[in-house]
C-alpha cells in the first residue's frame, strides 16, 4: 500500500501557513496610515509655545490677572487606506495605544536647551474602509506640557536666546484588528519663548 503520510504532512503545513497568514501572523497590518500635526493653544491654532506666565494688566491699569498658562496641545489629523482590499477584507479597525514625542532644536537655534522626550498612553480607534487615503480620525495630543515649559524657562535663562525653534517628531504605536503591530510618524515645527496670551483689553 502506498504511504500517503508525506503528502498529508505537506498539506497540513500549507494549511497552517495559510491560517497564520489570514490571522495576521508576522505579515502586514493591512492598512497604511499617515498624519498631520497642527499645534493648538487656548482654542487657537498656533505654533508659538508660551513658556512664561505673566500677569496681565488692564488698559486702565486698574485690574490684573494671571495670563492663560497651560499645556500646549496639538490636533492630529489621521488619514488611512486599506492595502490590497478584497471581497474578504472590506474594512479594518485600527487601534492607537500610545505615542512618543522627540524634540530637536533647529539649526538656527544654536545653544537652545534640550527638551526631554515625552511618552504617553493614548487609547483610540478608527475604521478604515477605503483603498484610497481618506480622513478617518482627529485626536488631541500634547505638544509641550507644563513640566517641559517650566524646565525650558529655567534652562533658557542661561542660553544664548530665550526664543528658540524646534521640531517635534511624533511616533504613534498601535495595532490593527488582526493583531499586527502598527506604527506611524509625523512632525511639526514650533517656537518656544515668552508670548502675550492676555485677554482682550489686557496687556
Amino acid at each position: 500500500m502506498r504511504n500517503t503520510f508525506p503528502s498529508r504532512l505537506l498539506l497540513s503545513v500549507l494549511f497552517f501557513a495559510l491560517l497564520m497568514g489570514g490571522c495576521g501572523g508576522k505579515g502586514s497590518s493591512g492598512v497604511q496610515v499617515s498624519a498631520t500635526i497642527t499645534p493648538t493653544y487656548n482654542g487657537v491654532n498656533t505654533s508659538s509655545v508660551d513658556a512664561v506666565q505673566n500677569i496681565c494688566t488692564s488698559a486702565s491699569s486698574t485690574q490684573t490677572q494671571p495670563e492663560y498658562f497651560a499645556d500646549h496641545t496639538a490636533t492630529v489629523s489621521i488619514s488611512a487606506n486599506l492595502i490590497n482590499p478584497s471581497n474578504v477584507i472590506k474594512q479594518m479597525t485600527v487601534y492607537i495605544d500610545s505615542y512618543t514625542i522627540d524634540y530637536q532644536s533647529s539649526a538656527d537655534s544654536a545653544g537652545a536647551p534640550a527638551i526631554q522626550s515625552d511618552a504617553r498612553n493614548k487609547t483610540t480607534s478608527f475604521i478604515v474602509s477605503s483603498p484610497t487615503p481618506s480622513s478617518v480620525a482627529s485626536i488631541t495630543v500634547e505638544l509641550v506640557d507644563l513640566i517641559r515649559k517650566n524646565k525650558y524657562s529655567n534652562d533658557a535663562l542661561t542660553a544664548p536666546s530665550f526664543l528658540n525653534n524646534y521640531t517635534a517628531t511624533y511616533t504613534f504605536s498601535g495595532h490593527s484588528e488582526n493583531g499586527v503591530p502598527l506604527t506611524f510618524s509625523a512632525q511639526t515645527d514650533f517656537q518656544i519663548g515668552a508670548f502675550n496670551n492676555c485677554p482682550a483689553g489686557f496687556f
